[in-house]
């Protein structure tokens, strides 16, 4: 008995497995990855618009303890982009590369000024071949970097788990709201972070529509140098803003308030001024009304 329950709730546990997947669906033509680089907004941003091949890139969780996380809810996952290629116009470890050149390697409790589990930066492999690819570029990025101590490298390589879309009006941030995302990317200092960790020729290199510092191509899935085709969007440059429209709204509630303490103030004084001058006004004339029957009162008298 004891056998058959085991085995029943092993058969479960499959069932559920096969049933959890991906909520965000692939073209037959094409492959993902999905990786963590702190912020997901800017991961859409570097991908979709620096990243050779890359057709979509959508923000979502992964990683952690509950099915259909949200961004209120969403213990032990973490933030990740699902990043969506042509595999005959990059492939899985040339856009490993730019993942890399996309984070911090020395922190492993969150991404500049992001920090938290929601945060922490991985790599996910979906299948051994992909995870013998991930630690190859594990080993570039140390080679290429002789300097750097490996032990403080804080990016495991781990396996990919359900990838869970996040909430639509994260999805294209940095398209739909430009200023306010240049405004928090700039502040948050991941530019600034990046070409010192990596060096201003590297992050020019990662961060070029013309890749330039790649002759303009790349080598796809089936080892053949092809044309690198970057921003399928054709986004311009992220401008960012003075403020974001949160400061804005804040300084104008604020202003409106002030404005109505201010006018309530001024409105108060004058009518207390008013009211001061008709009491004096109304004393000045009892005074004269008073110094008049004292004038008359005399001549009553004299007259009698």
């Amino acid at each position: 008995m004891a056998a058959y329950y085991r085995y029943s709730y092993l058969l479960l546990l499959m069932i559920l497995s096969l049933t959890v997947a991906d909520d965000y669906t692939v073209d037959l033509n094409h492959k993902s990855l999905v990786v963590a680089v702190g912020c997901f907004w800017c991961g859409e941003e570097s991908f979709e618009r620096y990243g050779p091949g890359v057709v979509e890139a959508v923000s979502g969780y992964a990683g952690g303890t509950n099915q259909n996380p949200t961004y209120g809810n969403h213990p032990g996952h973490y933030e990740v982009v699902l990043v969506e290629y042509d595999p005959k116009k990059t492939s899985y470890s040339t856009l490993l590369r730019y993942a890399w050149r996309n984070l911090d390697p020395f922190d492993g409790d969150g991404q500049f000024c992001d920090q938290g589990t929601s945060y922490r930066p991985a790599v996910f492999y979906a299948n051994e071949e992909e995870k013998m690819e991930a630690e190859i570029v594990y080993e570039e990025v140390s080679e290429e970097n002789p300097t750097w101590d490996e032990s403080l490298l804080l990016v495991p390589i781990l396996e990919r788990p359900t990838f869970w879309k996040a909430e639509d009006y994260h999805q294209n941030y940095y398209i739909k709201k430009p200023g306010n995302y240049g405004y928090y990317k700039k502040a948050c200092g991941r530019e600034r972070r990046l070409k010192y960790v990596w060096g201003e020729d590297v992050y020019k290199c990662y961060h070029d529509l013309n890749t330039t510092c790649f002759n303009g191509t790349v080598t796809n899935e089936d080892g053949t140098i092809v044309e690198a085709v970057v921003n399928r969007k054709g986004t311009s440059d992220i401008k960012a803003a003075l403020l974001p429209t949160k400061a804005w709204v804040s300084i104008v509630v604020c202003v409106v308030i002030l404005s109505l303490i201010v006018g309530f103030c001024i409105f108060t004084c004058r009518r207390k001024s008013s009211s001061k001058s008709d009491n004096t006004n109304n004393k000045k004339e009892t005074s004269l009304e008073d110094t008049t029957s004292q004038e008359e009162k005399p001549e009553a008298s004299t007259n009698a």
